[in-house]
């Protein structure tokens, strides 16, 4: 009876924590990576080819092919609600597996690795950078999710059955997956495959067997993105590397970066990302106190775990420019690497009589989870959204487009650096902008043989662009900041004619239309 109380209580907060999830997405305001994210996908649904026909700046094909095969079979142009409900859903999947991974570990102490794990995934949603991070229409989620599951399935793996290899092939193909949308994933990809390699063998012929499945995964999912590469080489290497350094050293020129010791330590001494910290380095040395002899297996699965972590910190380090919402990355592992130690505390105390380890961790773990809700009660307060759909960013966002569409002639063609405003209401855009202003800021620091390559265009220019093809219409007003507002000043010096009519949507971008 016990047991079904719990289960009930651990469903409620699952689905109250999947809510908050879903508000936190419909509530974040249109950002400008979304519009290359979501033009990526459009773009591929219309048949055209990534990087041989249009840019997709710093990343892999996979995660616009996703979005292009969910726009075409929802036959939709909601193309910013599709992107952040699957974000969304990604999110809610992270959390499950967190309760799902606590259960497993704990085994015989399920109903104590269940309630851990909800412990867990209440830090998870109330940590400041993961609810800063989350929900966009962007790869992060996903490629959180894919680890995630990826981690699942190593843990619950039996290496001595047959039943592994398929679930080292999952693994694969699901670690390429992430990989193939954000190649710093590929680190973790290696950590995986030498976790796999360092299983126990009792010939190097068996070992050879265990880690088959997985290079033959990652072999086929490959298959897609190695022939895109192959067919575009040249505006591959471009968009991957050349055009990353080339805004990396433009934002450096205009101090629109941060130190990154200065970034992470201000990040995490956020109550919510602090508490996590304390928490894990608590585990550790109460791991080292309480249990000093552990197995080899548990030795194996805690350092897997920690260098899973690690390796997410590093690749937050990595990009030349680092931004805060590069630190979400570690937060669900550090959080599902603590349940490693929590069970051997579990274990020590029905060994030991008497130890107090466990119910003080216990005790520690309440304090960290009631100190991360307290200080982000926003993650609560803006499920109220939920009740009022019209007030859902992606649905503004699309009534706009709508709107912006009815008002602009034939051949209803818009310049702007937010091509989801035109995309969503039907009309067309430049592929030049398809990255918004990623690209344009940087573009003519390019050659003109490399601008043709990677089909861009700058500010200067911009106008033989225009004089091809003249514009219905014109947005501009979605950028913020001095620098970022002087390129769209550059599309109305360009473009728009004295005549034309001037609209201002509120709480949204201002357009001129062709008369």
């Amino acid at each position: 009876m016990l047991a079904k109380i719990y289960n009930i209580l651990v469903v409620l907060i699952l689905v109250a924590l999947s809510f908050a999830i879903f508000a936190n997405s419909m509530n974040k305001p249109l950002g400008r990576d979304e519009q290359m994210y979501c033009t990526g996908g459009v773009l591929l649904a219309q048949g055209k080819m990534i990087y041989r026909d249009f840019s997709y700046a710093a990343q892999l094909p996979y995660h616009p092919l996703l979005y292009a095969a969910l726009f075409r079979i929802l036959n939709t142009t909601h193309y910013l609600l599709v992107g952040r409900i699957l974000s969304s859903l990604c999110d809610i999947l992270v959390v499950v597996c967190i309760v799902g991974i606590y259960r497993h570990i704990f085994g015989t102490f399920a109903i104590c690795g269940m309630l851990l794990g909800v412990a867990g995934a209440i830090l998870y949603v109330f940590n400041p950078l993961v609810d800063y991070a989350n929900g966009y229409a962007w790869n992060h989620d996903v490629v959180i999710l894919c680890v995630c599951l990826s981690f699942w399935l190593f843990v619950s793996a039996d290496f001595k059955r047959k039943s592994r290899y398929w679930r080292i092939a999952i693994i694969g193909a699901l670690l390429t997956l992430a990989t193939c949308m954000r190649i710093t994933t590929a680190l973790v990809q290696l950590l995986f495959f030498a976790a796999l390699l360092s299983q126990p063998a009792e010939s190097i012929k068996q070992r050879i067997k265990t880690i088959l499945p997985f290079l033959i995964a990652t072999a086929v999912v490959l298959i897609w993105p190695v022939w895109v590469i192959a067919s575009a080489g040249r505006a591959f290497f471009l968009n991957l590397f050349w055009i990353p350094m080339l805004y990396g050293k433009w934002l450096h020129e205009i101090e629109m970066v941060h130190n990154k010791f200065d970034l992470t330590s201000s990040c995490i001494r956020m109550p919510g990302y602090f508490v996590l910290i304390v928490l894990t380095i608590y585990l550790c040395l109460a791991v080292a106190w309480g249990c000093r002899k552990l197995s080899v297996s548990e030795r194996r699965n805690l350092l897997f775990a920690a260098l899973l972590a690690f390796v997410f910190f590093i690749i937050a380090l990595i990009p030349p420019t680092m931004w805060r919402q590069y630190l979400a990355m570690p937060v669900p592992f550090l959080i599902i690497g603590a349940a490693f130690p929590l069970l051997y505390l579990r274990e020590l105390t029905d060994k030991v009589r008497d130890n107090k380890h466990f119910k003080i961790t216990a005790a520690v773990v309440s304090v960290c989870v009631v100190v991360a809700v307290v200080f982000r009660p926003i993650v609560l307060y803006r499920t109220v959204v939920l009740f009022y759909p019209e007030g859902w960013t992606p649905i503004q966002v699309h009534k706009i487009s709508q709107d912006i569409a009815e008002r602009t002639k034939e051949p209803k063609l818009i310049l702007t650096l937010a091509p989801l405003y035109a995309l969503e209401g039907g009309c067309n855009i430049y592929t030049e902008l398809s990255c918004g202003s990623i690209i344009y800021r940087i573009a003519d620091r390019l050659s003109a043989w490399n601008r043709d390559i990677t089909h861009t265009v700058g500010p200067r220019n911009l106008a033989k662009l225009v004089e091809k093809e003249p514009p219905s219409a014109v947005i501009v007003g979605v950028e913020i900041g001095v620098e970022m507002r002087r390129l769209e000043e550059s599309l109305l010096k360009t473009a728009v004619k004295p005549d034309w009519e001037r609209k201002v949507y509120e709480n949204g971008p201002v357009v001129y239309f062709r008369r």
